[in-house]
C-alpha cells in the first residue's frame, strides 16, 4: 500500500532534482508527477511552497530546498497554514534532539564566557563548557547511529551510576568516534582535556593568550563536527558576532606575561611543547590543531566594501604566495622593528638548550652533532649543498650552519622516543 505521503515524497524528489539541474518546470508537471489535481497544486505553491519557487518567464524555478530534509518538507506540507519557526529544524529522537541542543547551548555558552571583559577566569571556564558541548555532540551522534555509548560490568550490563547509565567520558568518545586515525581535530580536542585536568584548581589568565588559536580551533572543528553530522541548521553562526578587540594589553596582563617564566607556568608550558613536540608536523600545523589568520584594518570606507568591519583570513600554508602578501600587508601596518639577520634561526648550543627545556631530558652538543648526521640533515663539508632547509640553512657570511625551530620540534620528537634517542647517542660515523 503506497505510503499517506508518497505523493509529497515525489513532490519534494522533482522539486530537488529541478534544483540541482537548475531546470524550469509548470505547475502541470508538478501536478503529473505528484497525482494531485492542479488546482490543489496550485494552492500549495502559495501557501506551503512560496519560500521554495519563483516565477520565470516559462514556468517555475526551485531555489533552497536541496538545503532541507525530506523529513523537514513533509512537516512543511503537513501545517495548515503558517510555517512556525523553527520548522526547517531537522528533527531526530527526543534523545537526539536533547543532546544536539545541550552541545549548541554548552558551547555557546563556553564562547560567552570567553569573551566577557568581565570575566578573568575564562579559559577554564570556556574549556570546561567545550569538552561538555563536545561529549554531549558525540553521544547525540552515537544515540542516532544506536551505538551504545555507555560503560559494561563484566557480564555486559551497562554501568549504573545515580540511577542512570554510566555514558562515556569524552576520551572514550574520541577513540569510538577517529578511531587510531591520528587527525588533527582529534589531537586538538585532546590537547584540552589534558590542559582541563592541569588547571582545574589553578588560575592562569595567560593561557587566554597563549593558546588562543588552539582555542579557535577547538570551536570551529566543533561547528564543523555539528554541522557534518546534523546538518547546516545547527550552525552557530547565526548566534555569535565577533568579539571586540583591543590593540594593547592592560597593566595587569603585561605584569602576567613578564611571569610567564617563573616556575608558576613550568607545568602548562612543559605539558604544551611536550605535546606539540610528539606529533606530526603536518599536525601541529594544520588550522583544525590551531587556528591562524590576519586580522588586518581596512583603510577607509567604500561603497562597495564589505559590511562586517572586520575580516578574518585564514592562513593558508599551501598558498604561499598570497600568504606573503598579507604578511607585508601586517609588516606595513605593525610597529616598526629593528631587522635582524637570521632571526629565528638556531646556533647548536641554542638547539640542544630548547631541546632540554621542551623535553625535560637531558641533550648534549655531541648528541646534537650525531643527530644531523643520523638523519642527514647538512653536509659535512661548510657548504650549502645538501642541506635540508626545512631544518637547516648555510649562512654564507659567517661559513657555518643555522638550524631552525622545525629542527627542534624533530628532535624533540626523537629524543621523546627512548629507541630513537638511544640510536642518537649510540651513532658513530661510518
Amino acid at each position: 500500500m503506497p505510503s499517506k505521503n508518497a505523493k509529497a515524497i515525489a513532490v519534494y524528489q522533482f522539486l530537488t532534482e529541478a534544483e540541482n539541474q537548475n531546470q524550469t518546470f509548470t505547475l502541470e508537471e508538478v501536478a503529473k508527477i505528484s497525482g494531485w489535481s492542479l488546482r490543489t497544486v496550485n494552492t500549495y505553491r502559495s501557501k506551503k511552497w512560496h519560500s521554495f519557487l519563483r516565477n520565470v518567464d516559462s514556468g517555475y524555478k526551485c531555489s533552497g530546498i536541496s538545503k532541507i530534509s525530506e523529513d523537514v518538507f513533509l512537516r512543511i506540507q503537513g501545517q495548515r497554514i503558517h510555517i512556525e519557526g523553527d520548522i526547517l529544524r531537522p528533527r531526530f529522537s527526543l534523545n537526539v534532539d536533547s543532546l544536539v541542543d545541550k552541545a549548541r547551548e554548552s558551547a555557546l555558552l563556553g564562547v560567552q564566557i570567553y569573551n566577557n571583559p568581565l570575566i578573568s577566569f575564562r579559559t577554564p571556564g570556556y574549556v570546561v563548557q567545550m569538552i561538555i558541548a563536545y561529549t554531549a555532540l558525540f553521544h547525540a551522534v552515537f544515540e542516532r547511529k544506536g551505538i551504545e555509548y555507555w560503560y559494561k560490568n563484566i557480564n555486559g550490563t551497562p554501568k549504573i551510576i545515580d540511577s542512570d547509565k554510566h555514558a562515556w567520558d569524552i576520551s572514550e568518545c574520541i577513540k569510538t568516534y577517529y578511531g587510531s586515525n591520528v587527525l588533527p581535530e582529534a589531537e586538538n580536542l585532546k590537547f584540552f582535556i589534558n590542559i582541563r585536568n592541569k588547571i582545574e584548581h589553578r588560575f592562569i589568565p595567560i593561557l587566554d593568550l597563549a593558546f588562543s588559536g588552539k582555542y579557535q580551533a577547538l570551536l570551529m572543528n566543533f561547528e564543523s563536527l555539528l554541522i557534518t553530522e546534523f546538518g547546516t541548521y545547527f550552525a552557530l553562526g547565526a548566534n555569535l558576532a565577533l568579539a571586540l578587540q583591543l590593540s594593547t594589553f592592560s597593566q595587569e596582563q603585561q605584569t602576567v606575561l613578564r611571569k610567564i617564566q617563573t616556575t608558576e607556568y613550568d607545568a602548562i608550558k612543559k605539558y604544551s611543547a611536550e605535546y606539540d613536540a610528539q606529533l606530526p608536523h603536518e599536525i601541529t600545523q594544520s588550522l583544525h590543531y590551531s587556528f591562524r589568520a590576519f586580522l588586518i584594518p581596512k583603510i577607509g570606507n567604500h561603497a562597495k566594501s564589505a559590511d562586517i568591519a572586520i575580516e578574518f583570513i585564514s592562513y593558508d600554508p599551501a598558498n604561499p604566495e598570497e600568504m606573503e602578501k598579507y604578511e607585508k600587508q601586517v609588516a606595513f601596518i605593525r610597529e616598526k622593528q629593528v631587522q635582524v639577520a637570521n632571526q629565528g634561526k638556531l646556533k647548536p648550543k641554542a638547539v640542544v638548550t630548547k631541546v632540554k627545556e621542551k623535553t625535560g631530558i637531558g641533550f648534549t652538543i655531541n648528541q646534537h652533532t650525531n643527530a644531523w648526521k643520523l638523519y642527514k640533515i647538512r653536509s659535512r663539508t661548510r657548504t650549502p649543498q645538501g642541506c635540508k632547509p626545512e631544518y637547516c640553512q648555510f649562512d654564507d657570511a659567517f661559513k657555518d650552519f643555522i638550524y631552525t625551530e622545525e629542527w627542534v620540534d624533530f628532535l624533540c620528537k626523537k629524543v621523546n622516543n627512548p629507541e630513537e634517542f638511544e640510536r642518537i647517542k649510540k651513532y658513530r660515523d661510518q
